[in-house]
């Protein structure tokens, strides 16, 4: 039974696992080969490296061994094997937790002066080094903002809500249930992520297409910097100059410390339904997706799987639910099997519109040689979707390692840049005659483009640092292949500490240089969190 004391080492609550199906096993040893040796299940004892001196702060210090453990890495895949590995190269010198915005702005007054380093924490979900402790001649502090949570106001008749950086998604939702209310953002971290992290790493919910990114829900903002408050009120919309709410959105604790976010929420949904449908191919996919989104259908989800994650969704179970076996003979008979790709396409609303618009969804998909599947796969995804995640500590435990990324493209390069992405991954080991399978899903799709989202697998090494070795060989690879083709190091993961080096070849040089300079006046000495966004170096193993 899942409790909510969160897991040390690993993905999310004590308690609960997704292991692989037999299926997904036999797909690995086919498509990688037989695992490498397991890594151990963490978390790992913390290392003996004794906490630096800290000054008198307005809030206590923690600098219990566990607690520093627990807050020196984010949730990535190098994370997990450092902690399930015991070979964590930094701890913070202690954990603080403020309660209110004057407590936060005291904390930095006198860490500024003491020469301390700060990095703001709201779920530790990071996946791209975004809080990692850096092992430097500076003390490090976590800034715990779990005690800054909740709801403090709420305007129905605009439909606008304010909270604390520290509130959760659950705590969002059940907030707003009270008032029959919704902020419909629902990325994969869900269950852990806070309001605060996801304005800071500019998140996208998997329901984007019809709730918009949390930049479309943000209405006014409160940043604490070491230089000062910056107070953002709520406003519809302004041309009074550029829009600072821009600069805060994605500055990923670089520049300040998010206190507050005044967002836009609407009414809760009598009904969510998610369809499954299968077409012949990528090619015809595609054209689903991009005709449904530019159609103006009220959808709120559109997920497209290539052949390879199709086929590794049977091997989980999720098209099988829908009977997948009888449909992939019947697209056999018609020439379509194995090119064959899932569809997911969902709305929200009342049932009669839901249906309706359902109903367009389906004309779509048989328009281009599609088969409808119904409703079951879409109700085995919702079940399941925020327990994804489990699946990679699960692999651990056998001697595979999965990690992801994702970009953004415009349509007319989606198909190129997924072959490109493709290729440079699944070639990433070759020279140490290793395997690596790579699946591909395009989602949170625009009318002028769309998300891809890579999952890779590749076999763990004997050594640990041999594993995040191959890692960080994957990583650079992709990395390069991103900026090579002219698209986004990241469509909402954030830059954190490991795209930071390629940041400036997106950015260019004026406008790394641009960012750079709001950085050093809001935070002149590079007291907060000095690693990510701006920084050069090149981190992946460490």
């Amino acid at each position: 039974m899942q409790t909510t004391t969160r897991r040390i080492g690993g993905w999310g609550f004590e308690g609960e696992v997704y292991p692989p199906s037999p299926q997904l096993v036999e797909w690995l040893e086919r498509r990688v080969g037989p695992p490498g040796p397991p890594l151990a299940p963490g978390p790992c004892q913390p290392p003996q490296l004794p906490a630096r001196p800290l000054p008198r702060l307005a809030s206590d210090v923690s600098s219990d061994s566990r607690d520093r453990l627990a807050h020196c890495r984010g949730q990535g895949l190098v994370d997990v094997i450092r902690l399930r590995s015991g070979l964590i190269p930094a701890l913070p010198d202690g954990v603080c937790r403020p309660a209110d915005a004057a407590a936060v702005a005291a904390i930095l007054g006198e860490c500024r002066r003491a020469g301390v380093r700060v990095i703001p924490w709201g779920g530790g979900t990071s996946v791209t080094g975004g809080v990692n402790v850096v092992a430097d001649s500076s003390p490090v502090l976590i800034l715990e903002l779990e005690r800054m949570a909740g709801m403090s106001r709420l305007d129905p008749v605009s439909g606008l809500a304010t909270f604390s950086p520290g509130t959760t998604g659950p705590a969002v939702e059940a907030a707003l249930a009270e008032h029959r209310l919704t902020l419909g953002h629902f990325p994969q971290s869900w269950e852990l992520s806070t309001v605060g992290g996801w304005v800071a790493t500019r998140s996208a919910g998997q329901e984007s297409l019809g709730y918009g990114r949390i930049e479309d829900m943000v209405a006014g903002l409160e940043l604490v910097a070491p230089a000062g408050r910056l107070r953002l009120p709520e406003r519809p919309a302004s041309a009074a100059g550029p829009d600072l709410r821009q600069l805060v959105l994605g500055s990923e604790g670089r520049f300040g410390v998010i206190t507050e976010a005044t967002l836009r929420v609407r009414a809760r949904p009598a009904t969510t339904i998610v369809e499954g449908a299968l077409l012949p191919g990528l090619a015809a996919g595609l054209d689903v997706v991009r005709e449904l989104v530019v159609s103006g259908a009220p959808l709120t989800l559109v997920r497209l799987s290539d052949a390879n994650e199709t086929q590794m969704a049977m091997a989980i179970g999720l098209a099988a639910s829908a009977g997948a076996s009888l449909v992939r003979r019947y697209l056999a008979l018609r020439g379509l099997g194995e090119e064959a790709c899932l569809l997911l396409y969902g709305s929200s609303g009342e049932r009669a519109c839901v249906r309706d618009v359902l109903l367009c969804g389906r004309a779509t998909v048989r328009a281009h040689r599609g088969v409808v599947l119904g409703a079951r796969p879409g109700r085995h995804w919702l079940r399941d979707r925020f327990r994804h995640p489990y699946l990679r500590e699960s692999l651990l435990d056998l001697g595979w390692a999965t990690d992801t990324l994702e970009t953004a493209a415009p349509w007319s390069a989606v198909a190129a840049v997924r072959e490109q992405l493709v290729a440079a991954i699944a070639g990433a080991l070759a020279g140490g005659d290793e395997r690596v399978a790579v699946l591909c899903h395009v989602s949170h799709p625009y009318r002028d483009g769309a998300s891809l989202y890579f999952t890779f697998f590749f076999r763990c090494a004997a050594d640990p640092e041999a594993t995040i070795a191959r890692w960080a060989t994957v990583k650079r690879a992709a990395s390069q292949a991103l900026v090579d083709a002219g698209v986004t190091l990241s469509h909402h993961h954030g830059v954190g500490q490991w795209h930071a080096p390629w940041f400036e070849r997106e950015a260019g040089v004026l406008g790394r240089r641009v960012l750079a300079t709001v950085a050093a006046d809001m935070d002149p000495d590079g007291t907060l969190n000095p690693h990510v966004l701006l920084d050069p170096e090149d981190r992946l193993e460490v």
